[in-house]
């Protein structure tokens, strides 16, 4: 069964037709399992380092994670925009433009990471001195470090092949990638610490084996012959006009990954400003409710993936009123399920923060923080789905805006206007009333444009929100 657009037959009829709201779970189920599995890594390869190295290895290894979320997010940044790009193309039926964009990125990936791994090779002492890392965990940090950034290059094109299933829709080959990765990770992990005894950088080791393996199985899939997307050499070239689009549309994804790492720098600073001899608890506290968010967070992240590929198809091919059945589906789902874990979060939180300490006190700490910065978690969804709709359409500078709003423009500055004027409490509140307030203002203007956008030509949507 095929469907033709604009005179073409497009492969992937299932984005174009028939009900949105389980063909978006069946697109988002994928994603959300692969990014759990993920997140389940990231807790065993901390609980293993914990219990062979050493707390001063976690330590280290966690003043080495700002510097990997850095490459992490430009990776991110560079894949994320391409996959806006061949969505649309895809979904146009333009897949004579598809080789040459993917092919491209795929160099611009490389070239990237082979610069970024150069400037971390060369400083890395440098950087970690530079960050007044205390001398007992500099050598933990440099000793991780040190062999992801030996092969960045694989990791950042890894991150543009995966990307580019996404944008073709095929979330289960993307899932395949990420789970085999974790699960490799793991067996490795175990085997480097606890045979071997390689220490922290046998973990390093495990991540850079997990992400070879999972580039050379990508590389494996996209050569099936069943993708429309390829790789072709006569396009392996930089091209300006191609990375300047793939730039400016992934910088929204760029300023989400860093905007988290920002919050939680201003967090910590403001409490041992404000919090007295309860500042190491606080930060303690709020470290644990972090890792608890991330988990809860992923499930969000894989419908706000799957959102992006599911309206950038269907806004290629001119079926606006789809882009916008998918919106308000994606919204609702989003929404019912942050409403689920704001409920646990702000009334039973303990049942999930033991999971990662048995220290009372602290989760007792984590508990009181809970039950205020969740208040407003139920809007996640508008704060995450909106700006990417902006993303997924090609209009780089709306999408930019709203990914900065919540966070840039309005947390971190009331953060330290609020820890100044009313201490911990201050830091506290300022999470939902910031989510709220935001909700608000990227709902409006998102309701404002989906009213435009089916309501007149394309052409007169493009001049009014690419200005």
């Amino acid at each position: 069964m095929t469907t033709t657009v604009k005179g073409r037959k497009s492969e992937s009829p299932d984005l174009l037709n028939g009900p949105v709201a389980p063909m978006f779970m069946r697109m988002a189920m994928p994603i959300i399992l692969g990014l759990l599995v993920n997140g389940l890594f990231n807790f065993v390869d901390a609980i293993f380092i914990s219990r062979v190295v050493g707390t001063d290895a976690i330590g280290g290894v966690s003043a080495a994670f700002p510097i990997h979320m850095v490459m992490i997010s430009i990776s991110a940044m560079l894949g994320s925009g391409m996959a806006s790009i061949l969505s649309r193309r895809l979904g146009a039926g333009r897949d004579e433009d598809v080789s040459a964009v993917f092919s491209s990125s795929l160099m611009l990936a490389a070239v990237v990471g082979l610069l970024i791994s150069i400037i971390l090779l060369v400083f890395r002492f440098e950087i970690f001195t530079l960050s007044n890392l205390p001398i007992a965990l500099l050598p933990y940090a440099v000793d991780y470090i040190t062999p992801i950034a030996l092969f960045g290059v694989i990791s950042f094109s890894y991150g543009t092949l995966s990307e580019a299933f996404r944008a073709e829709g095929k979330n289960m080959q993307v899932m395949k990638l990420m789970a085999c990765s974790a699960l490799l990770n793991i067996v490795l992990d175990a085997l480097f610490l606890f045979v071997f005894e390689w220490g922290v950088p046998g973990a390093a080791w495990a991540t850079v084996c997990s992400i070879g393996f999972s580039f050379v199985y990508a590389l494996y899939m996209l050569s099936s012959g069943t993708h429309r997307v390829k790789f072709e050499m006569k396009h392996f070239r930089l091209m300006k006009g191609i990375h300047k689009e793939a730039v400016s549309l992934g910088i929204p994804v760029f300023l989400s990954y860093t905007g988290f790492a920002m919050m939680l720098l201003t967090v910590n600073i403001a409490l041992v400003n404000v919090a007295g001899e309860d500042a190491q608890l606080l930060i303690s506290a709020h470290g644990i409710l972090n890792r608890t968010f991330m988990l809860i967070f992923l499930p969000v992240l894989g419908m706000m993936i799957a959102f992006q590929t599911f309206a950038g198809f269907n806004y290629g091919a001119q079926q606006y009123q789809r882009v916008a059945e998918v919106l308000k589906v994606a919204i609702i789902f989003s929404s019912v399920y942050a409403l689920f874990w704001s409920v646990i979060m702000i009334y039973q939180p303990q049942s999930l923060l033991q999971l990662f300490t048995r220290d009372q006190q602290l989760i007792k700490a984590a508990a009181d923080i809970s039950s205020i910065v969740f208040l407003c978690f139920i809007t996640v969804g508008i704060g995450m789905i909106c700006p990417a709709l902006f993303q997924a359409l090609g209009f780089a500078k709306p999408a930019a805006i709203l990914n900065s709003l919540h966070t840039y423009i309005l947390l971190l500055p009331v953060l330290w206007i609020c820890s100044s004027l009313y201490g911990v409490a201050g830091i506290w509140w300022a999470f939902p009333v910031i989510d709220l307030l935001s909700a608000i203002l990227i709902g409006f203007y998102t309701w404002k444009f989906m009213r435009q956008l089916n309501g007149e030509a394309l052409s007169i949507v493009n001049v009014e929100y690419q200005k």
